[in-house]
Parts: structure tokens; sequence; C-alpha cells
């Protein structure tokens, strides 16, 4: 924590007044916000008790400036979405991308490990935070044209067999996902199976979600 770039954040928050919050995380450089932002996530954690103030916290900053594209990618642990996903979809802004166009979803399910149950942690929000927000989030391309799921194929190094839990709320998931997008684009099966042979992770359980997914035009 570096105490110059946070002086003035910690004063502010020490006064408990929401404007003063705001104008100051508004008007510091985009390093202070991260640091900020960082700050927060690390005190909650610290301190369960204080969990939802923190992240009270964090939903008011984001009211007044962007989530700052360069902590997109941070985002790659169920533990921080849980965190930034709330204030996120308060402040409309869990669909914002970083310049590969990747917004939080294609970063979390990339790298996401698989003991975390993810996959059902966020069925489950899809069915208890904004629906119409996080379900245009995950149907979202990045400029490779790749959906979080399709991510999630091509990156996520978990190669063994999910738990039936966490199997069905990727079932789960690929048909939200296909009741956004008009048009698969198939030919991503062929391109991520390329990408998983010289990756030497194309197992037959990958390609049994490869075919899944795309509806028999994997293989």
């Amino acid at each position: 924590m570096s105490n110059n770039s946070l002086t003035q954040f910690l004063l502010a928050l020490k006064s408990a007044d929401i404007e003063k919050i705001k104008a100051v995380y508004a008007h510091a450089p985009k390093d202070t916000q991260i640091e900020v932002l960082k700050f927060l996530f690390q005190s909650a954690q610290s301190n369960t008790t204080l969990y939802g103030h923190y992240q009270d916290i964090a939903s008011i900053c984001l009211q007044a400036a962007c989530f700052p594209e360069a902590m997109i990618a941070a985002i790659n642990s169920l533990e921080k979405f849980a965190f930034f996903s709330t204030p996120l979809i308060q402040a409309e802004q869990i669909n914002n991308l970083n310049p590969q166009g990747n917004n939080i979803l294609h970063i979390l399910l990339s790298q996401m490990p698989a003991k975390d149950n993810g996959l059902n942690y966020l069925r489950t929000l899809l069915h208890f935070e904004s629906k119409e927000l996080l379900q245009n989030a995950l149907s979202q391309r990045n400029t490779k044209k790749l959906t979080p799921l399709e991510c999630y194929l091509a990156f996520n190094s978990h190669t063994a067999p999910l738990s039936i839990q966490e199997l069905s709320a990727l079932l789960g998931l690929m048909e939200i996902e296909r009741r956004q997008i008009s048009t698969m684009e198939n030919h991503n099966a062929k391109v991520i199976e390329s990408h998983l042979i010289q990756q030497r992770r194309l197992s037959e359980y990958k390609q049994f979600l490869l075919a899944t997914y795309y509806q028999g035009k994997a293989g």
C-alpha cells in the first residue's frame, strides 16, 4: 500500500462522506484507483465481518469512475470475482472491456481453478443478480471472436472431468449463452481444437465438452 497515493482516499474513507469518497476516487490517477480497489479487496479478505462494508465502498467508487481497464485482467479467481461482481453490476460495468476485448468473465473462465467451483457460482449468480447484464457479458465476443465459455474451453488449464455439479452448471451456462447468441461461430471449434493440440491438452473429456458446446461440430 502506497501511503502517498492512498492518503487522500483513506482520509475520505475515514470521514464517511460518500460524496467526498466519490470525488477523491474520481479525480485520482488510474494507478491510484487500482491501488484503492486492491486495498478494498484485501481489506475485505482480511476482515470478513466488514466484507460487505468494503464491497459497498467499491460500489461507491465505481459509481464515480470506470473500473480501470488494467484491473480486468486481474479478476482471475472466484474470490476476486465474488468481491467485484456486485459493484460492477450495480455500476453497469460488468460488460467493460480491456484492449483485447475481454470482459471479466473472459478472464475468470480462462484462469479460474477448478477447485473454486466457479461455474456453479456463476450460474447461481445469474439467477439472483441482474440477469440481463450478466447474460450480455456471458455472450460478448473478444477481439478473437471468442465468448467467455469458448475461452474456458480453449485456455483453462483444467483437463480432468468436472464434478457433476460443475458439469451441470457448465451445461446450464451453455444453454443461457445459446439463447443470447443468434449465430454460433462454429469455425472456432477447429481453432480451439488446434490450440489444445498444440498445448497437448486435447483430452477425450475436452473433446466431449467441445462437441457439447458446438453441438457435434467439433472433432
